[in-house]
C-alpha cells in the first residue's frame, strides 16, 4: 500500500510545454526542509500540509518547500510530532525522544549532473526545545526565506473559502470528487490530462524539469488513468474536508482506520481518491482552489 499524488505521467492532445517559458535567472534551487523525525508528524508549509507520516519508527527526509509557495519571499512551517503507541501508554510524548528530533532547512541547485549532489548545504538549523514531562504533542515552528527564479500564479486569486457556508463548500468540493472519479474510473485519460493541466505547468516550473522529461512523465501519467485506475476506483467515504493556504485550497482527506483493504493500517491523511489495482493500494491527491469570479474548481497541486 502507499500513498501517493497521482502516481506516474504519453504524450497527448493535453501535453504541456514550457519552451516559451523564461526563468528569471540562471538558478535552480530546489529548497526543503530536512527533517529526522522519531514517530509520526504531519508538517505544513506555507499553512499547506506537506507531509503527513502515520507509521512509527524514526524518519529521515527531505520534504521540498517549492510546490508549497509561489514566490520568492519568507514564509513559515509547523512541524507536529505525536507519540507512538508505547509512548501514549506512558503519558505522551517522551522528553528522550525529542534529542532524536532534528528540522534544518537546507537547498541545493537542480543541475542534473554529477555536481548536483555537491550543491547541497544546510542553509539553517532550527533548536529544539527540551520539554520536562510526558505531553500530548510537540509542536516547533519557525520561519524561513527563499529567492526563486519564477514566480507562479497558483492559487494566489482564489477565493477565500473560510468565509464561505462549510456545509455548502463541502457538497461543492464533494461533488467535484465525484467528478474526478467517475474520469478517473473510466479511464479517460485525456479528460484527467486537461484537468490537471495548470498543475502540470506549474509542477514542471518549479520542479525545473525539461521538456524531454515533461512528456515522458505525462505519457506515464496518461496511461496510468487508461490502465491503473480504469474500473479500479474505490467509493468516496470516511472523509472530512481541510481546508489550507489560509483559506485558498481545498481537499478532502480520510478519516483515521485500523482496517483497509484487508491491511492493517491507519490511512488517515490519505486522499479518497483511492485505487485498487490487484491488490496495489494508492491514492491520488489533489488540492483545489476556487479562482475569484468562478463557480469551478481548480486542481492546482497535488
Amino acid at each position: 500500500m502507499q500513498s501517493c499524488g497521482q502516481q506516474k505521467k504519453a504524450k497527448n492532445n493535453n501535453t504541456t510545454t514550457m519552451e516559451n517559458y523564461t526563468y528569471k535567472t540562471n538558478k535552480r534551487t530546489v529548497y526543503g526542509m530536512d527533517l529526522a523525525i522519531p514517530g509520526p508528524h504531519e508538517l505544513y508549509i506555507n499553512d499547506i500540509r506537506a507531509r503527513k507520516e502515520n507509521e512509527t519508527g524514526m524518519h529521515n527526509t527531505f520534504v521540498p518547500i517549492n510546490p508549497y509557495v509561489l514566490k520568492s519571499g519568507t514564509y513559515s512551517f509547523r512541524l507536529k510530532l505525536f507519540p507512538e503507541p508505547d509512548d501514549l501508554e506512558k503519558g505522551g510524548l517522551q522528553p528522550s525522544t525529542l534529542q532524536f528530533l532534528k528540522v534544518a532547512l537546507s537547498s541545493y541547485e537542480k543541475t542534473g549532473t554529477k555536481e548536483q549532489a555537491a550543491s547541497y548545504k544546510i542553509l539553517q538549523h532550527y533548536p529544539v526545545a527540551k520539554i520536562d514531562a510526558p505531553i500530548p504533542y510537540y509542536e516547533i515552528t519557525g520561519e524561513f526565506t527563499v529567492e526563486l527564479p519564477y514566480e507562479l500564479e497558483g492559487w494566489s486569486n482564489g477565493q477565500d473559502l473560510s468565509k464561505l457556508d462549510q456545509k455548502e463548500l463541502q457538497k461543492k468540493v464533494v461533488a467535484y470528487y465525484e467528478k474526478v472519479r467517475t474520469i478517473m474510473n473510466n479511464g479517460d485519460a485525456d479528460t484527467w490530462m486537461n484537468i490537471i493541466k495548470k498543475r502540470n505547468l506549474e509542477t514542471d516550473i518549479f520542479d525545473y524539469i525539461p521538456q524531454n522529461e515533461i512528456e515522458e512523465d505525462e505519457k506515464t501519467d496518461y496511461e496510468g488513468i487508461k490502465n491503473e485506475n480504469k474500473n479500479n476506483m474505490l467509493p468516496l467515504e470516511d472523509y472530512s474536508l481541510f481546508i489550507y493556504a489560509d483559506g485558498k485550497l481545498v481537499t478532502l482527506e480520510r478519516n483515521p482506520t485500523t482496517k483497509f483493504e484487508g491491511h492493517d493500517v491507519n490511512i488517515k491523511g490519505w486522499n479518497p481518491l483511492i485505487t485498487n489495482d490487484h491488490g496495489a493500494i494508492f491514492s491520488s491527491s489533489i488540492l483545489l482552489y476556487l479562482p475569484k469570479g468562478s463557480d469551478e474548481f481548480v486542481i492546482i497541486r497535488k
